[in-house]
């Protein structure tokens, strides 16, 4: 028996698993069996030490705590509860408090020289066990040293605590913790299995020495052969006198009879043979359940009885086919699957597979199941090493994008609608008083809304509106309209969108304000309805470039923000000013910009064209190009800059004197062709 049990553990340990306690073994299969999503797992397995030389003292010093069983934290009372339960008093197995560990050790600070900082864990709740419960114990050098120590440990295995000490290592072939401590666990019990085999032949000799005795021994009997002879001589007798009697019988109407005999007794035959077939099956499939608890054999074999009423032969056989070529395309998929996943995993999560003979029995199916552990052992270190430690960080990021949305996007695009709301107002505002042409036209600005950006502003305005928005409420659980949802939704999808470069046009269309409205300016006369421009194709240049110029001036007081604060940037330069409009709608532009507006207005455009403007500006800049007598680098021209500043009242004063001048002179041509 010890040697049967000494070499389950050594198979366990070259399959990188660890011989649990039998009371541990009993709590998980009852943990797995009734709340399987709980997920058990073991201390130990989750904890390695990094020092060999403190391997044997800290192992020591947790003891029985190594096979503590770790479960979802939501699940820690059903589980005492289901251990609380098992039948018997060995029922010790303990439950860790992981959420309760985890709030303890994020209060412990680690002394320099903790047990835990040679420790490396590879499960988030082991690691708070550990250090709420263990964390404030030290290593130490001597017994010297321990002496004054509340709780330490020593290389060579003395611990103390409470106010005492005593001695704390344990044999190799009790190591858990790492596959260091599991090889060296491996070689002692190989070797104990050496003296275990030893003293197994040994006694099988004394045994065999003692049955050949025995035998000898039983073979001393009295002799009876006289007796033996004189029975069978009347035996004899006996059954030649039947012989001749079954010789006068006649048999020849009972030979029918005989063959059904033979037949039915051959039917039985093989209905044993049957029945210990169909109960070696059933031992078989009772079989895996030690191996794959979750397997439900009863209602396994419910269903095989359902499936022997309407048993036949040749489809049960084309359907065993089938099952065993889809077994062997599994186990090939399988195969290459763990090769793919050793290949780019870290070495610590490799997973060995090399079970398979070409034969898909006992072994194989062992193998697998052992197989699935391991998969288990890095699927759950992945997810609780590394998914509950970056889960703070997705709430915190989630929390960031919220306040990011909502803070810079939604304030950002709702604040610029309304400021080009109050843009067009102000604009219209300031244009309400000016008429231009002989026509006492006015314009003014006006939009409406686009269908698809009119949603988008709604659930911006929703979003800016909410009165809990930001109060631990975020956008994702925030009580929005049914639009609104699927606004957010369909943002969310943009976001989230595999094409980045297609995600970014459609957030930038979205992000830009001035997509949200259609705008449109109209020209209004008195007495007639008004006319948008976009539709005005019947104007000349020179009625088409005043309100040219009507929408870039709204361009620059956008631009200048003269609505907010009192200083700004108030000048504009024109170039090929006016040059398609009359004398009289040119100098109404230059009024509505320079005193409507208040601006400084720089406009350039030829000499000979510069005389009716030129009681209206202040300072005049004439520039000539002439021939160079040297050349000055590739240049064989150079520029002439004439500045002149106007006296604007007396410029006045010489136009209104020439008008003067040239109406008389008209009137005095106009006589004369009369008289003539």
């Amino acid at each position: 028996h010890q040697r049967q049990q000494k070499l389950h553990e050594i198979e366990r340990l070259q399959a990188h698993q660890v011989s649990y306690p039998p009371y541990v073994e009993r709590a998980l299969n009852a943990i797995r069996q009734q709340c399987p999503q709980a997920d058990p797992r073991v201390l130990c397995d989750h904890i390695e030490v990094k020092d060999e030389r403190w391997q044997a003292a800290i192992e020591g010093y947790l003891g029985g705590a190594r096979f503590s069983i770790i479960v979802g934290t939501e699940y820690e009372a059903e589980a005492i509860r289901i251990v609380r339960q098992m039948p018997g008093k060995d029922n010790k197995a303990r439950i860790i408090q992981g959420e309760k560990a985890h709030q303890d050790a994020e209060r412990v600070s680690l002394p320099a020289d903790s047990i835990v900082h040679v420790l490396d864990f590879s499960h988030a709740i082991a690691r708070d066990y550990v250090t709420a419960s263990y964390g404030n114990v030290v290593r130490v050098e001597s017994a010297e040293q321990l002496r004054h120590t509340r709780r330490g440990i020593t290389s060579d295995g003395m611990a103390s605590g409470n106010y005492s000490m005593w001695r704390c290592d344990i044999a190799d072939s009790e190591l858990v913790f790492g596959a260091g401590a599991r090889e060296r666990a491996l070689k002692a019990k190989q070797l104990e299995l050496e003296h275990i085999v030893q003293e197994w032949q040994l006694s099988n000799d004394r045994m065999q020495l003692s049955k050949r005795l025995l035998q000898s021994v039983d073979g001393l009997q009295q002799l009876s052969y006289a007796d033996t002879i004189t029975d069978m001589l009347a035996v004899h007798r006996e059954l030649q006198k039947l012989e001749n009697l079954l010789d006068q019988l006649d048999l020849s109407e009972h030979e029918a009879l005989e063959d059904i005999n033979k037949r039915c007794k051959q039917l039985s035959d093989e209905q044993e043979l049957t029945l210990e077939a169909v109960e070696q099956c059933e031992v078989n499939l009772r079989n895996i359940s030690t191996q794959w608890p979750e397997f439900d054999c009863d209602a396994r074999l419910q269903y095989a009885e359902q499936e022997a009423r309407e048993f036949n032969l040749q489809t049960a056989e084309n359907y065993r086919k089938e099952l065993q070529k889809q077994l062997a395309d599994s186990e090939r998929k399988m195969d290459e699957e763990l090769q793919n996943h050793n290949r780019n995993c870290q070495p610590v999560d490799a997973i060995h597979y090399h079970s398979f003979n070409g034969e898909y029995d006992a072994a194989l199916f062992q193998a697998i199941c052992a197989l699935q552990r391991d998969i288990d052992r890095v699927y759950n270190r992945l997810k609780n090493n590394i998914l509950v430690e970056k889960r703070q960080q997705l709430t915190q990021l989630k929390d960031s994008f919220n306040n990011a949305f909502v803070t810079n996007l939604c304030h950002s695009i709702y604040q610029a609608i309304n400021d080009g709301k109050r843009q067009i107002e102000q604009l219209n505002k300031e244009l309400q008083h000016h008429r231009f042409g002989a026509d006492r036209e006015t314009f003014r600005f006006d939009s409406d809304w686009i269908p698809e950006f009119r949603d988008y502003a709604r659930f911006f305005e929703e979003v800016i509106k909410s009165p809990t928005l930001g109060d631990e409420v975020t956008l994702f659980n925030a009580p929005l309209s049914d639009k609104s949802a699927k606004v957010r939704d369909s943002l969310m999808g943009m976001l989230l969108d595999e094409d980045e470069q297609k995600a970014l046009r459609d957030l930038e269309r979205i992000a830009d304000y001035r997509n949200y409205r259609r705008y449109e300016i109209y020209k209004e006369v008195e007495g007639k309805p008004p006319i948008a421009l976009s539709e005005y194709g019947t104007g000349s240049g020179g009625q088409l470039e005043t309100p040219a110029y009507i929408i870039r001036s709204a361009a620059i007081t956008s631009a200048f923000r003269f609505a907010e604060g009192s200083n700004h940037l108030r000048m504009v330069l024109v170039d090929e000013a006016f040059s398609k409009m009359d004398e009289t709608r040119s100098r109404e532009v230059i009024s509505y910009l320079t005193q409507a507006l208040g601006l400084q207005l720089v406009f350039i455009m030829p000499t000979s064209k510069c005389g009716p403007f030129m009681d209206l500006i202040s300072n005049e800049f004439v520039f000539a190009k002439v021939p160079s007598a040297a050349p000055r680098g590739e240049l064989h021209t150079r520029v002439l800059v004439d500045r002149k500043q106007c006296n604007q009242e007396r410029i006045k004063d010489l136009w209104a004197n020439h008008r003067r001048t040239v109406y008389q002179q008209a009137e005095l041509d106009f006589m004369q062709e009369v008289l003539a």
